[in-house]
């Protein structure tokens, strides 16, 4: 192990490299641990390296590479990036040990960190760059691997349109991602020319990274792309193939100021046929969606959703989009609102389903979002649907569900305001007392419109519980023993299920230790210092509570409140 502040012997480091290989030095020595006397000992190395009785870089490298495990690999890949710059050794040999090096790092992150160190090789000597270009043109399979790194980090402009235009498809391809991502100059719009006729290729690979490059070269100069882009972009995308759709995705993302108004809508029209089974593709469409609404662009997202949830039959839902949703919620409570409106009015069982999941809850006071006079439909006809759209799918929250009808009464036609009241009565108020029954007042009270009804319905609802009194009484209603007895078996069985499946996807599973306490108001827990000495120390329990509260009519009248919520669901919308 390297030791800080130790002089390092020469010989004996020369003899270790020559024994042990390049790749287990490091690791022997672990040289990441170094701070002072990293530099000392990475020109040291380099030295050795460099003289021409050296050993080779890749002695036992295969070996060397499978001993190391995890992160052990990737602590001594960042050495041995920092060593390759300073080292003077043969083109070709150096390319394989840094191709073993990717391979062995696989899809991480930090695996492409030894392609920079090769391209920082290059740059300390011009034709060292020359003559991987070469070996490139000869179809080096090496050398085209790395051929991205080496024009960008040598910012080559001549050497990527010389590459761009060529036949061989992999040095194309790698010289088209390079010439979007390098600083252009006064060449341009002599690039562009060369991408659009790459995106006019009938190759389909060619073709979208023509154009992802460049929106990539526009953005970077904060203007918009030529219109002869958007047509080639629309022909591409007609194909609706997975890369497609992840192009439009990926601009949508990372390229949203390149884009014209008409690159945009032809993007969100693309990533509304997202292939479910497309993981990385729907974080990409999320990813975009936040920012298109921090962009003030909510309804087109707000639309986008509707379209990717339906068409996707529920195996796509608003768990995938919780960066959006987030956007959406602190957008503030009428941009929600607006959501929610356009959702219930236009969606489709899929999307109604999931905007209920996300905006139902337990324990609030209010509803989570408010309803824009903007928002709510002309027709009364609509309005009323979309009151009976909330009351059904929303049942399970009342004061989620009483937010539209209330906006209905406030802002939409009186003409429809005695039934809304009917949905008001029944069934949320007959179902809930509590938070809708305090709500309702606290409206009242504020000055709501149309106080004067939803007070009656109060009224309605004491004379309907004060009828209730006593029904308890009837024997004839009570369930048997057996029923009991079967409903508790159940009911434990459902709650076991429910505690495994919380342990099972729980991240506290692991990290802390359980305990039962049956009695008490504290818990010792013992602290094992270093010195070997123990000392407990104590944990104060604090009491916490959530309270919900069950429909009534799911008590009286449960086939009727199932009835009833099935038909406002699923009833359809009223041709016009």
């Amino acid at each position: 192990m390297a030791t800080e502040g130790a002089p390092i012997d020469e010989s004996e480091l020369a003899a270790q490299l020559r024994t042990r290989g390049l790749v287990r030095t490091v690791a022997d020595r672990e040289c990441w641990r170094l701070d002072d006397n990293r530099s000392t000992f990475l020109e040291t190395l380099s030295t050795i390296l460099n003289a021409t009785d050296a050993p080779p870089i890749d002695l036992h490298i295969e070996d060397a590479l499978a001993e190391l495990e995890g992160p052990r690999f990737f602590r001594v890949q960042h050495v041995l990036c920092d060593l390759i710059p300073f080292l003077n050794v043969d083109q070709d040999v150096l390319l394989t040990f840094i191709t073993r090096l990717l391979d062995t790092g696989g899809n991480d992150l930090a695996a492409g960190a030894p392609s920079t160190a090769f391209g920082e090789w290059t740059k300390k000597v011009p034709a060292r760059s020359s003559k991987v270009y070469e070996a490139a043109r000869t179809g080096d399979n090496l050398a085209l691997r790395q051929l991205f790194t080496v024009l960008i980090m040598n910012a080559d402009v001549e050497e990527g349109l010389i590459f761009a235009q060529a036949q061989e498809r992999e040095a194309k391809l790698a010289a088209i991602s390079a010439l979007g991502t390098m600083e252009l100059g006064e060449r341009y719009h002599e690039v562009l020319d060369t991408l659009l006729q790459g995106a006019s290729s009938d190759d389909e690979g060619i073709a979208l990274r023509s154009l992802e490059a460049c929106y990539r070269a526009v953005e970077k100069r904060k203007v918009t792309a030529p219109t002869s882009f958007d047509e080639q972009l629309e022909r591409v995308l007609q194909s609706q193939s997975s890369l497609a759709i992840h192009l439009a995705a990926e601009l949508l993302w990372r390229n949203q100021e390149g884009l014209t108004e008409n690159a945009m809508d032809l993007c969100l029209n693309a990533v509304a046929d997202v292939d479910p089974d497309n993981i990385g593709t729907i974080s990409h469409i999320d990813h975009a969606s936040y920012q298109l609404v921090s962009a003030g662009r909510a309804e087109q997202v707000i639309h986008l959703l509707a379209e990717l949830l339906d068409r996707s039959e529920g195996r796509i839902t608003l768990d995938a989009f919780q960066s959006t949703c987030h956007a959406l919620k602190h957008a503030g409570s009428e941009v929600l609102g607006s959501a929610v409106v356009y959702w219930l009015l236009n969606g489709g069982v899929y999307t109604r389903k999931c905007v209920a999941n996300e905006v139902c809850s337990v324990g609030k006071d209010g509803p989570s979002f408010s309803v824009p006079k903007s928002s709510l439909p002309t027709d009364s006809s609509d309005q009323l649907f979309l009151c009976r759209k909330a009351v059904g799918w929303f049942f399970i929250d009342p004061l989620a569900a009483v937010a539209i009808p209330l906006a209905v009464l406030r802002d939409g036609c009186q003409d429809i305001a005695s039934d809304v009241l009917n949905l008001i009565y029944d069934p949320l108020l007959l179902s809930y007392g509590g938070k809708l029954k305090d709500y309702l007042e606290r409206y009242v009270e504020d000055g709501g419109a149309n106080g004067f009804g939803i007070t009656e319905l109060l009224a309605r609802k004491v004379a309907f519980k004060d009828a209730l009194e006593g029904i308890e009484k009837l024997v004839e209603l009570h369930p048997s023993e057996m029923q009991r007895e079967t409903e508790r078996v159940q009911w434990n069985e459902q709650m076991e299920r429910g505690m495994e499946q919380g342990k099972r996807e729980s991240i506290f599973e692991n990290l802390f230790t359980k305990q039962y306490i049956l009695y008490g108001r504290s818990s010792l827990t013992p602290i094992h210092t270093g010195a070997g000495a123990t000392h407990l120390t104590e944990n104060e329990m604090k009491s916490f509570s959530i309270s919900s509260e069950l429909p009534l009519l799911n008590i009286v009248d449960p086939i009727g409140l199932d009835y009833l919520l099935v038909h406002l669901k699923f009833e359809p919308r009223e041709q016009r």
